[in-house]
């Protein structure tokens, strides 16, 4: 009996764990990562975060991405060769209805009074498009990244 406890912590942790990590492919709603090849060493990836998902979490997971498909076709090192944002914003209008209660000068009675306030807030679904160039030893070029040491220490990183 005294198992069950420990069982249900340990898959509200799971649970709790999974809702954090938002790196995932492409899902129906278009948020998650997504690539395509452009030629044989040159690919775009793009990664669209939801609501919730902060700007520099949108750039990490796109680097992410761009350090697995690099490996994953052979390569071992990349270069970013462009950046294009394509963030989305939308303007959500809401309604909100108060009542408060008045009193009547003459009479000393209370009586509610209701009144209508509209807001209008802005959400932004972060989005990154990066061009990567792959190459297969460390070119000359400074801003090369080692996506093989990219993913170790992104290992570690993410978990937590």
């Amino acid at each position: 009996m005294k198992k069950q406890p420990l069982i249900f912590l340990l898959l509200g942790a799971l649970i709790t764990g999974c809702a954090v990590n938002q790196y995932h492919a492409k899902d129906y709603q278009g948020n998650g990562y997504s690539e395509y090849r452009m030629t044989s060493d040159r690919f775009a990836v793009t990664y669209r975060g939801s609501r919730n998902t902060d700007p520099e979490d949108v750039k990490h997971y796109a680097l992410k991405r761009a350090a697995e498909v690099t490996s994953n076709y052979g390569y071992r090192y990349f270069v970013v060769e462009s950046e294009r944002d394509l963030t989305k914003t939308t303007v959500v209008k809401s309604t909100k209805e108060e009542t408060t209660l008045v009193e009547d000068l003459w009479t000393d009675l209370l009586y509610p009074v209701k009144s209508t306030k509209e807001q209008a807030s802005e959400k932004k679904n972060y989005a990154l498009e990066l061009s990567i160039r792959c190459f297969t030893s460390r070119p000359k070029k400074e801003e090369a990244i080692d996506a093989y040491q990219f993913l170790a220490y992104n290992i570690t990183s993410d978990v937590s």
